[in-house]
């Protein structure tokens, strides 16, 4: 009952806690629309560090990329470029930061007042004391603050309707080759992980190898450090410590990884039957 618990406590945490990709503009989305591929099962998709399931369809939408409608990138280029291009864009700088925050850090740490009289300076303890007394030197602090360079924030906005051109068109064909990158990994039979770090690809060789060991892995594994030491001794050393510790949160997918393990077996034994190689 406890095991069943804790399970179902990691699933729900695991269903909130993806990584915030960017957000894709409204203005992206309503003047590019989307390049959609059509839909195949092969390979195998990572969302923050949870395991997707196909069948796939990748879709370029907007700027970002979205397999199964779910969005897994942010912008790949950013809107701004695309406003640049448009008649009558305007240009907005702003300063973030500076002097403001230079006062503000100056109005906290005041200078210490200096006082007007001390028993050190006091005339009547000169005449009575045995020893001569020597007077402390009174010294301004020469320490200031470096001031803070201002941040300065350049945004483009146009008015009117989105107007394609030869240079949105291209840059539009660049996103779209993203798409076709990963659609062609996973079409192959590789491995694709998306997060709030940078995607890591595998071609099939290595899928095999990933799935072979990460489902007993994610099974076993005590801790996420754990579990990125037993991912690298498999022969898989590019998985990121921020990747392993999301897989290591969505570890209760082991048990998809499994069903996927085995008919991925039961697939080859049918291809080796029809090939005449038997098992």
């Amino acid at each position: 009952m406890k095991k069943a618990v804790m399970l179902l406590a990691v699933a729900f945490a695991a269903a909130f806690a993806q990584a915030a990709f960017a957000p894709n503009p409204k203005g992206a989305a309503k003047a590019l629309k989307a390049t959609k591929g059509k839909p195949f099962k092969s390979g195998m998709v990572f969302v923050d560090g949870k395991y997707m399931p196909p069948p796939y369809t990748v879709e370029r939408y907007g700027l970002v990329l979205r397999i199964n409608q779910q969005q897994v990138t942010g912008p790949v280029i950013p809107w701004e470029e695309f406003a640049k291009t448009q008649e009558g864009v305007k240009v907005t700088k702003t300063q973030v930061g500076g002097d403001a925050s230079q006062a503000a850090s100056e109005e906290l740490d005041p200078e210490p007042e200096e006082d007007l009289m001390s028993d050190d300076d006091d005339p009547l303890s000169d005449l009575f004391d045995d020893e001569p007394v020597t007077k402390k030197s009174k010294k301004k602090s020469s320490y200031k603050a470096k001031p803070k360079k201002p941040t300065v924030v350049t945004t483009y906005t146009f008015e009117g309707e989105f107007v394609p051109n030869d240079t949105t068109k291209a840059l539009v064909n660049k996103i779209n080759q993203t798409r076709a990158e990963v659609e062609t990994v996973l079409r192959q039979g590789g491995f694709v992980c998306f997060g709030s770090y940078p995607r890591v690809t595998g071609d099939a060789g290595t899928a095999r190898i990933v799935l072979d060991k990460l489902p007993g892995l994610m099974q076993t594994a005590p801790n996420a450090k754990a579990l990125a030491q037993g991912i690298r001794a498999s022969g898989i050393s590019f998985f990121s410590d921020e990747l392993c510790r999301d897989l290591y949160r969505n570890r209760v997918d082991y048990r998809a990884l499994l069903e996927r393990q085995k008919a991925a077996k039961e697939e080859e034994q049918m291809n080796a039957l029809i090939n005449g190689r038997g098992y």
